[in-house]
């Protein structure tokens, strides 16, 4: 018998939903869900649902395109909710094997440092700002429909 190996990485985890996530937005192939660990606030991880690599350049066309209009609703959401300039979008991976891409709040380049302390954020303002968040993505994607 040819059992294919679960892969056990914390993203995987979030994906089974064996551990819990502040999400703020899913579909069939992709989640996207608050960084428990933050940089800034509103910072969220964008993950694909079935991931065979870490290297997102290595994600077919099809998929990595896909990606990238999600990754564009979330943070569309998370600008329309956080107080900042722009979302920068950031590819670092070596933490975690599976692609996922890092959406963070900024007001200038140095808010992106990931060295800095991490924000700690009470279980309260996590839920509502992942609502928040959600709500934001959900009125974008019915606004262009």
């Amino acid at each position: 018998m040819n059992k294919k190996k679960k892969n056990n990485n914390i993203f995987e985890k979030i994906i089974r939903n064996e551990i819990f996530s502040y999400k703020v937005a899913e579909n069939t192939d992709h989640l996207a869900f608050l960084d428990i660990h933050p940089i800034k606030i509103g910072h969220t991880l964008v993950i694909p649902k079935k991931n065979h690599t870490d290297k997102i350049f290595y994600l077919t066309e099809k998929k990595f395109l896909s990606l990238m209009s999600f990754v564009r609703k979330v943070a569309m959401g998370i600008e329309k909710t956080v107080p900042c300039n722009r979302v920068g979008l950031f590819v670092l991976g070596f933490e975690i094997p599976h692609v996922h891409i890092h959406l963070i709040p900024m007001d200038k380049e140095s808010d992106v440092d990931f060295s800095k302390e991490k924000i700690t954020l009470s279980e309260k303002k996590f839920e509502i700002l992942s609502k928040n968040i959600k709500k934001s993505i959900e009125r974008e994607c019915n606004k262009n429909h």
